[in-house]
């Protein structure tokens, strides 16, 4: 079966209405990435598609590629590779741990071979990208120059003729240097910001000039909530009301953390009343595996169910 038959492309666009928004009123979209496919997700698609559009079954018979011990990027290249039936590996930074976590699990059930390198080794090696020696490498997330154009399609495939502002969480800038490729070739001057998920001020800002030559995004780096996969009781209490409120699901590293900062963002009136605002969810909902700790901090019971 193709490839495309397992995706659910284009993805919907979700209207959303939460206390906070319909208070301040903000009308608020989100482009359901989440839902092109559960393990396949999102971004992590959108960088793989472009990449796929260069490099076709026959230019390589393997595919190497590197993330850490939590990437929902592995996943997503174990699932494609089991689907389309081509043998792949996964170099993981860092030394082999005594157990492998579920994600690592995940991939392992879906045929990637997993090698662990040491930090250093890993540096050096993760931006090998190319066909070499009939094996195709893939860096760290898909983070390279057809990842960003993969990435021109999440707003293709949307009607912007009534928005006024554009939202996506930032991890390497890939995405939204991708999102800002889109709305420059169509000449549109929707303001694009991104909510930074890495401790670090101006740390995207800065990936955007020197990778991309971008330098008219909006960046808010102080979202973070302590830094890259970092979480705290109030990002997952705001996930848990989210969650309850809309039936949406946002994971604990990207999407929450850009949703739970429009809400203070409209709080502060830094999103003023009135606006038509589109955020992008990029998926990435395996990042819930391996919080298990993260979720004591729940002790709301949701208020829309009741006993029977």
């Amino acid at each position: 079966m193709e490839l495309k038959n397992h995706l659910h492309i284009p993805s919907p666009v979700s209207e959303i209405n939460t206390s906070w928004s319909k208070y301040h009123n903000v009308r608020i979209q989100l482009k359901r990435d989440d839902l092109i496919h559960p393990l396949i997700s999102g971004n992590k698609w959108r960088k793989l598609s472009g990449i796929f559009s260069k490099f076709n079954a026959e230019h390589f018979d393997k595919i190497v590629t590197y993330g850490g011990a939590y990437s929902n990027h592995l996943v997503a290249t174990a699932v494609v590779c089991a689907i389309q039936k081509i043998p792949c590996k996964g170099i993981v930074r860092g030394e082999e741990p005594k157990e492998r976590n579920a994600l690592l699990q995940l991939c392992r059930l879906y045929g990637m071979q997993i090698e662990f390198i040491s930090r250093a080794k890993y540096m050096k090696t993760n931006r090998l990208y190319g066909v070499f020696d009939r094996e195709l490498f893939i860096p760290e997330g898909g983070a390279c120059h057809e990842g960003t154009l993969g990435c021109t399609h999440i707003l293709s495939e949307t009607n912007l003729s009534n928005v006024d502002q554009i939202y996506v969480s930032c991890g390497t800038g890939t995405t939204i240097a991708g999102m800002h490729s889109y709305l420059q070739a169509q000449n549109l001057k929707i303001p694009l910001i991104g909510i930074q998920v890495l401790k670090g001020s101006k740390y995207i800002e800065a990936e955007l000039l020197h990778r991309f030559n971008i330098g008219n995004c909006i960046i808010y780096d102080q979202f973070h909530e302590g830094g890259y996969a970092k979480t705290n009781a109030q990002l997952i209490d705001f996930i848990h009301d989210f969650t309850v409120e809309t039936g949406i699901l946002l994971d604990p590293i990207y999407t929450g953390k850009m949703m739970f900062a429009i809400k203070q963002l409209i709080e502060q009136n830094a999103i003023e009343s009135g606006k038509k605002i589109l955020a992008i969810h990029t998926g990435g909902m395996t990042g819930w595996l391996g919080k298990g700790e993260e979720l004591n901090y729940l002790k709301k019971t949701p208020h829309n169910i009741k006993d029977v």
